[in-house]
């Protein structure tokens, strides 16, 4: 995966999470289906995060998303919990 392909994926991978974001902050049900998967959208940012020579801004911006990803799981344990 070149370091360009990498730069765009995340950008994709932000816009998904932006989406997913704007469901749960507005109170509606969770997304399903594979979109929604969180473990996945992780498992991509965190193949991204192992290349070698990746830039800092793009290791930065990985970062970043899991941090996002990892707000989403909070948020989606609270709407599942009775």
């Amino acid at each position: 995966m070149s370091n360009d392909f990498a730069e765009k994926d995340l950008a994709h991978i932000g816009n998904v999470l932006s989406h997913l974001e704007q469901s749960a902050v507005g109170g509606r049900v969770p997304e399903t289906g594979p979109m929604a998967r969180l473990d996945y959208w992780e498992a991509r940012v965190r193949a991204i995060l192992a290349m070698p020579e990746l830039p800092m801004h793009a290791q930065q911006q990985a970062k970043d998303l899991l941090a996002r990803l990892d707000r989403l799981k909070g948020v989606r344990r609270c709407t599942t919990s009775p």
